[in-house]
């Protein structure tokens, strides 16, 4: 019985086609080991990576109280209207006496999910920080957010600042 030169044709491209593809998966194999591993090296070395935080980058620096004070209540405004929340009050208090250089304020906010999302976020991830230390979040009839803050800040008050 002999093989005709079709069929030996035939034969030979099969065995290509499945060498080529023996060949594509192990290429692909060591893209893809490739690249969790330095995935892995990424993580591992983020805490290497990471700047070191200063902690003057979290303070309010004001000449009093009453201008740190203010500066918080310009940042709430400006986070508000960055964010497309509608603040409705802002209200500072007055310094504790067993803590001079720690301002705390309320604020009223409103706005829809993603704003108010946003809002929050801002106010704790931008420089100088602010702590959150109460959030009351309620839904309003229009599906809108209304946000009822309490917020820390720390100052450092000097003459030259």
């Amino acid at each position: 019985m002999s093989i005709t030169p079709t069929l030996r044709l035939a034969a030979s491209l099969l065995a290509v086609l499945a060498v080529l593809f023996s060949a594509w998966q192990v290429f692909t194999g060591v893209q893809r080991v490739s690249a969790a591993k330095m995935r892995i090296a990424q993580l591992s070395n983020r805490d290497q990576q990471q700047e070191q935080i200063s902690p003057q980058k979290w303070l309010i620096h004001a000449s009093s109280l009453g201008a740190a004070g203010a500066g918080l209540q310009s940042r709430l405004r400006s986070s508000a209207r960055s964010a497309d929340v509608s603040l409705t009050r802002v209200g500072i208090q007055p310094a504790q006496a067993n803590q001079p250089t720690t301002i705390r304020a309320t604020a009223q906010a409103s706005g829809n999910v993603r704003a108010v999302a946003k809002f929050i976020f801002d106010l704790e991830n931008t420089t100088p920080a602010l702590i959150i230390e109460r959030a009351r979040i309620n839904v309003e009839d229009n599906g809108d957010l209304s946000l009822d803050l309490l917020l820390l800040a720390r100052a450092q008050i000097g003459e030259n600042q």
